[in-house]
């Protein structure tokens, strides 16, 4: 018997490989409309085939998911700036049992899917469809990437077709809209995050779980975001990649 060498072997293989990715794609994602994780239910049909295929095979807010269950409890009062689909809000409302939290999601096409996440289970969304933003008034959207991709900062050098006008309004008012006065700030917002004064926090803030995004601000503005928490007393009680959890101490409350 003739024996395969090495490199037509991984040839083989290489083509079987991507003869089942091509399968993968077109005959068994579209007809995947739901999934579960951590006893969430997530609609999936209105998601782009990759991001079904990472929600399901890669991994979704790992790392704030892991944060969230670390740090955060029960008694915590939220306020969540980029809410996307809903995932983390809904793990922090049904596995933490958070009852006081408050999402923000710019884009209005997402804050649909977020809905009917919620209702998948069986959760009344307390959200808001506006942007963070310097000042209160109207901001462009670039919405032309995959949802956790949209972006204020990015809009600018956007096609403006791909872009929408949406509801602008600064940090310390979303904080006055929350139902009790916030401890905890989670935000993932694709770089406009360099739109809030960390030194102007309220005492009150105390943990923030928030992904930074250098790509798009630049190493020397991420540090600085960085340093700024530290000097307003925050300690970096955990750092995953981008990803990073905030804690000080206030009056009130103890930071373990």
């Amino acid at each position: 018997m003739t024996k395969l060498s090495f490199p037509v072997s991984q040839s083989l293989f290489q083509k079987y490989q991507d003869f089942w990715i091509k399968y993968y794609f077109k005959y068994v994602l579209p007809k995947v409309h739901k999934t579960s994780l951590e006893g969430i239910v997530l609609d999936l049909t209105e998601l782009p085939l990759k991001i079904r295929n990472r929600i399901l095979n890669v991994g979704y807010e790992e790392h704030e998911k892991q944060m969230c269950r670390d740090f955060l409890t029960s008694e915590d009062s939220v306020v969540e700036v980029g809410g996307a689909i809903g995932f983390i809000g809904l793990y922090c409302q049904k596995r933490l049992g958070i009852k006081n939290y408050l999402t923000v999601e710019a884009n209005p096409a997402t804050v649909n899917i977020l809905k009917k996440n919620y209702a998948l289970n069986h959760v009344t969304p307390n959200v808001l469809n506006v942007a963070l933003g310097q000042e209160e008034g109207t901001i462009d959207l670039d919405i032309g990437n995959d949802f956790w991709e949209n972006s204020v900062v990015m809009a600018a050098s956007a096609d403006r077709s791909k872009t929408i006008k949406v509801k602008s309004v600064p940090l310390p008012t979303l904080l006055q809209l929350a139902a009790r006065p916030p401890n905890v700030l989670i935000i993932d917002i694709e770089g406009a995050e360099k739109f809030i004064d960390f030194s102007m926090l309220p005492n009150s803030i105390d943990k923030i779980i928030i992904e930074l995004h250098p790509g798009v601000l630049g190493q020397a503005a991420t540090y600085d975001i960085v340093s700024t928490l530290i000097h307003a007393g925050f300690k970096v009680a955990r750092e995953e990649g981008d990803t990073f959890a905030f804690l000080r101490k206030s009056p009130d409350r103890k930071v373990s």
